[in-house]
C-alpha cells in the first residue's frame, strides 16, 4: 500500500511502541538511548562501522525516536526537558500511564504519578536512578538479531551474554 500512514507517520509498530510504554512505565522519564538499551539491547553493539559516535547513537536509537513522536502525536508521550548532555527527557502523561498499565498487565492505581518538571534542573537524580537500573538489569542482547555483525561485534555481545545476570 502506498502513502503516508496517517496512524503513526513515524512508521513505528506496535512492538516498538508497546517497548516505550513498558520503559517509561516503570522508569516514569528516560532518554531515547535508555528505553534502546533496556528495550532492544542488541542494538547497542550494531551500527559500528559509522564513524561518529553521533551517528552510531542516531541509528542505534532512531526506531524508537519513532515509536516516541508516533505516542506523542496520540498524547501517550511527552517531551520532560533536557539533561546536562543535551538529551531530550520522555515521559508518559497520564493518558500514556494508563496505556503503560495495559502493556505491563499492573493495574492502573500502582503505576504512581506520571513524571512532571524532571529536566527543568537538568534531572540529575532521575538519569542515576536509570542508570542505575541499567546496571542491575544488565540487559542481554539477542545474538539471533546480530547475524551478519563484524566479528568484533558479535564477541562484545557474545561476553555481554555471558556476564553474570542482573
Amino acid at each position: 500500500m502506498a502513502g503516508k500512514r496517517e496512524e503513526n507517520p513515524a512508521g513505528s509498530s506496535n512492538n516498538l511502541r508497546g517497548d516505550v510504554l513498558r520503559v517509561l512505565g516503570v522508569l516514569k522519564v528516560a532518554t531515547v538511548e535508555q528505553i534502546q538499551q533496556i528495550a532492544a539491547p542488541h542494538m547497542s553493539y550494531r551500527h559500528t562501522d559509522k564513524e561518529k559516535p553521533s551517528e552510531r547513537k542516531q541509528a542505534r536509537t532512531a526506531s524508537h525516536l519513532g515509536a516516541l513522536s508516533d505516542l506523542c502525536k496520540h498524547g501517550l508521550a511527552e517531551n520532560g526537558g533536557k539533561i546536562s548532555g543535551g538529551d531530550t527527557l520522555r515521559n508518559l502523561t497520564p493518558m500514556g500511564l494508563k496505556a503503560a498499565s495495559y502493556e505491563l498487565g499492573r493495574p492502573v492505581g500502582e503505576m504512581g504519578n506520571p513524571a512532571r518538571g524532571a529536566g527543568r534542573t537538568g534531572a540529575s537524580h532521575p538519569m542515576v536512578v536509570n542508570e542505575a537500573v541499567l546496571a542491575l538489569l544488565r540487559p542481554k542482547p539477542d545474538l539471533s538479531q546480530l547475524a551478519g555483525e563484524p566479528a568484533d561485534v558479535f564477541a562484545a555481545a557474545q561476553a555481554a551474554v555471558d556476564a553474570p545476570a542482573g
